[in-house]
């Protein structure tokens, strides 16, 4: 009984926040309209319960990885629960690494990667280049492959059986290194526009929680300044790691939404980050929260 009345309050509280979500024109949560549309709001609370669950799951599994190889059970782990085709960590630069652009973590076929590093096509991939340049998560979809050499590379993809659809999520630290992480997937493409927007939010913070293990693993981020957090800072980048939203985080701290954007704005500054995701694997990193 218990839990019944848990759903049907969180089915009450997450049928506010599409009706929000609708009058401000959010995407994400124009889908999630036509999620709770179609189930109904008892079975959209459940669905996303189990979502969170899922990204729970996946965060302590990457953060449990005590080497390279835990690390790759990890990321394998993505696939069933997010019904992906793939997904690879690939660092582009990383501090005192003796060599870049390596494949550390990754479920492609292993004779397609070493294929793909033998033949350099990381120097024509524009997965890599719009991953360099983009501050943004990257659909494959909007890359130019017209060039020959690149659509020879992605009919070898393709033959490989990498995926129909891919998603690349920049990563950027604050020691020069610079990772992409990709997720593929072969959806549908109608089905695609709809998982794309759960593959954003989750994968951009686990792809960074990814990268500050595989840069503590390899001893590669360098000593430096601590810096010191507020109390309400490191609520709510605890609150942003465990996948919250910042209405939802606002709610739970009892704050408005403009002043937890405030401490996550002001704690992205002082861990020297570029975005949400980033600053919540650096703190993670430095042991904050």
């Amino acid at each position: 009984m218990r839990e019944r009345n848990a759903i049907d309050g969180r089915a009450n509280d997450l049928g506010r926040e599409v009706d929000r979500g609708l009058q401000t024109h959010d995407p994400i949560a124009d889908i999630s309209a036509q999620v709770y549309a179609a189930t109904g709001p008892a079975m959209f609370a459940t669905l996303t319960a189990r979502r969170d669950e899922r990204f729970e799951a996946a965060l302590v599994s990457v953060q449990l990885a005590s080497d390279i190889p835990a690390l790759q059970r990890a990321v394998s782990g993505l696939l069933e629960p997010y019904g992906l085709r793939h997904a690879v960590y690939h660092a582009l630069r990383i501090p005192h690494a003796a060599i870049n652009q390596e494949v550390i973590a990754f479920t492609y076929p292993s004779d397609w990667v070493s294929h793909y590093l033998s033949r350099r096509y990381y120097t024509i991939d524009p997965v890599v280049r719009a991953g360099e340049r983009s501050m943004v998560p990257v659909d494959w979809a909007t890359l130019d492959k017209s060039p020959p050499a690149v659509r020879r590379l992605f009919d070898e993809a393709a033959e490989a059986g990498l995926g129909k659809h891919g998603l690349t999520i920049p990563i950027r630290g604050p020691f020069g290194d610079q990772a992409i992480f990709t997720v593929t997937s072969n959806a549908t493409d109608r089905d695609w526009q709809a998982l794309k927007s759960d593959y954003v939010r989750d994968m951009q913070i686990i792809g960074n929680y990814i990268h500050a293990r595989v840069l503590g693993l390899r001893n590669a981020s360098p000593p430096g300044h601590v810096p010191a957090l507020s109390s309400r800072e490191r609520e709510a980048l605890q609150w942003a790691a465990a996948g919250k939203t910042i209405d939802e985080t606002a709610t739970i701290l009892r704050l408005s939404p403009s002043a937890v954007r405030t401490y996550l704005d002001s704690a992205r500054h002082k861990l020297d980050c570029l975005t949400k995701p980033q600053a919540v694997a650096r703190a993670m990193q430095l042991g904050l929260i």
